[in-house]
C-alpha cells in the first residue's frame, strides 16, 4: 500500500492496481488478495469461518421465528437495534452448548443450561424498561395452571406519556420448537391498570391452556393506553416485554 502523489487523485482499478481514498488520503495498492467464496468453502484455514457462519445462520433463523411467534407483543418495535440485540442474545445462549461440536452448536442446547435460561429470562427486549424487572419480582407463574399471580404492582411508580390513562398488561404462553422453528401461542386478555390508582394484585390467565411440547416460554407485554369516552386506544409501541419463565 502506498500513497498517491500528484494533483489528481484516482479511485478505481487500473491494471493490477487499486486506487482508493481513506479519510481524504489517496492510496494505491496491488489488486487481488482477500478471500473469495470458493476459498471460504474449501480451504482448511477457513474452517473456523465456516463454523461461525453456520452457527450465525442458525441463530438468525431462530431470532426471526421467535420474533414472528410473538409478533403481537412485539408489535410497534422498530429499528436495527432491536434485531441486533436479540441476535446477540441467541448467540450467547448458543455458545453455552457444551455438547455439540463447533459449527453445530444450537440455541436449544444452550437453553438446557441454567445460565441459558437465565439469559433469556433476564433479557430486556426493549432498552430502558425498568417496570418489567419490578413486575417479574412481584409475579409468580404456575406451569400447571398457567396462571400468573401478581401481588402489589403499582404502575404509577413509572413515568408514563402525558396522555396515557392506563397500563395494559398481557400474558402469552409460547410453545417454541427451536429446531423445527414451529410455534404456537395463547394469550390472556389485557388487564388494564388505571394510572394513579395505586398498587394492585391480580391474575393473568390465558384464554386456552397450552401444554408445551417443545420449550415453554411465558411472556408478558406492557403497553400504555388512553381511555376516551369508554374506548381504549393503544399507544404505537410496547413499553416493555419480558420472559417470566422458561420450561425446557
Amino acid at each position: 500500500m502506498a500513497r498517491q502523489k500528484g494533483l489528481v487523485k484516482v479511485t478505481g482499478t487500473i491494471g493490477d492496481v487499486n486506487f482508493y481514498m481513506v479519510k481524504g488520503v489517496a492510496y494505491a495498492r496491488k489488486a487481488g488478495g482477500g478471500f473469495n467464496g470458493k476459498a471460504i468453502k474449501t480451504k482448511a484455514s477457513m474452517q473456523r469461518v465456516r463454523e461461525n457462519a453456520s452457527e450465525f445462520g442458525h441463530c438468525s433463523k431462530v431470532k426471526k421465528a421467535f420474533r414472528l411467534a410473538l409478533r403481537d407483543v412485539f408489535y410497534g418495535i422498530k429499528g436495527k437495534g432491536f434485531h441486533s440485540r436479540m441476535m446477540r442474545l441467541f448467540l450467547e445462549i448458543k455458545a453455552l452448548d457444551g455438547v455439540s461440536e463447533r459449527g453445530k452448536r444450537r440455541v436449544l442446547a444452550g437453553l438446557q443450561t441454567a445460565k441459558g435460561r437465565r439469559l433469556l429470562k433476564r433479557f430486556d427486549f426493549l432498552v430502558h424498561q425498568p417496570m418489567v424487572g419490578v413486575f417479574k419480582n412481584q409475579a409468580v407463574f404456575d406451569w400447571n395452571t398457567q396462571v400468573l399471580t401478581v401481588s402489589g404492582f403499582n404502575a404509577s411508580l413509572f413515568p408514563a406519556p402525558n396522555t396515557a390513562t392506563h397500563l395494559g398488561i398481557c400474558l402469552g404462553v409460547l410453545d417454541f420448537d427451536f429446531e423445527g422453528l414451529e410455534s404456537s401461542v395463547v394469550y390472556s386478555s389485557i388487564h388494564f391498570l388505571e394510572l394513579g390508582a395505586g398498587a394492585s394484585s391480580f391474575t393473568l390467565v390465558p384464554e386456552d391452556v397450552l401444554f408445551p411440547q417443545h420449550v415453554g416460554i411465558a411472556v408478558v407485554g406492557f403497553r400504555y393506553y388512553e381511555l376516551i369516552e369508554n374506548e381504549m386506544y393503544a399507544f404505537d409501541k410496547p413499553v416493555g416485554v419480558g420472559v417470566v419463565d422458561c420450561k425446557v
